[in-house]
């Protein structure tokens, strides 16, 4: 059972690894990237990063827009090193499970714990890059991002109870 739900996870991480491996969608010619889980699942959690969609509503001005451009474009290269190295963990992970031969969750713990690291640093690196990024809002525009934030939990909200408790569950297999 233990061994289950060990190769399950593993499983997981292959399935989310290729979103979580690179940059997500532009957004007014920004990009961000994001992770599976943790922060960047609040974050990103697939197409779009949510903060950078949410910075979209910020009204930047030309000053804010470059200044945010510059902290992205200093991310990138800082994380450049970090996602090749969590892409190739998670290639690593593939050819293990999809190899001859048999296997324990014991002969993939190296790489999963490894795998946690990359995903530990990447949610530190949005972290700060969110703080840098705020650090050029005025208090108006983190108003209004937090009312706009409200205003998506809400809409969601609404969306799960019009499709029901079970509807997220739904589009994973028996």
């Amino acid at each position: 059972m233990k061994t289950n739900l060990a190769l399950a996870a593993v499983a997981g991480l292959l399935l989310a690894a290729p979103a979580a491996a690179q940059p997500s969608g532009d957004v007014m010619g920004m990009t961000m990237p994001h992770g599976h889980g943790g922060v960047g699942h609040h974050m990103g959690g697939g197409g779009d990063s949510h903060f950078m969609m949410l910075l979209r509503a910020a009204n930047l001005t030309p000053s804010q827009h470059a200044q945010v451009r510059e902290i992205l474009k200093a991310e990138k290269a800082q994380m450049k090193a970090v996602y090749q190295g969590f892409h190739a963990v998670h290639e690593q992970l593939a050819a293990k499970l999809l190899g001859n031969g048999s296997l324990t969750a014991a002969d993939l713990a190296p790489l999963e714990q490894k795998a946690l690291r990359y995903q530990q640093q990447i949610d530190k690196d949005m972290i700060d890059t969110a703080l840098a990024i705020r650090g050029v809002l005025t208090p108006e525009q983190i108003a209004r991002l937090a009312q706009l934030h409200r205003q998506l939990q809400n809409l969601h909200a609404q969306l799960r109870n019009l499709m029901g408790p079970d509807a997220e569950d739904s589009s994973e297999p028996n």
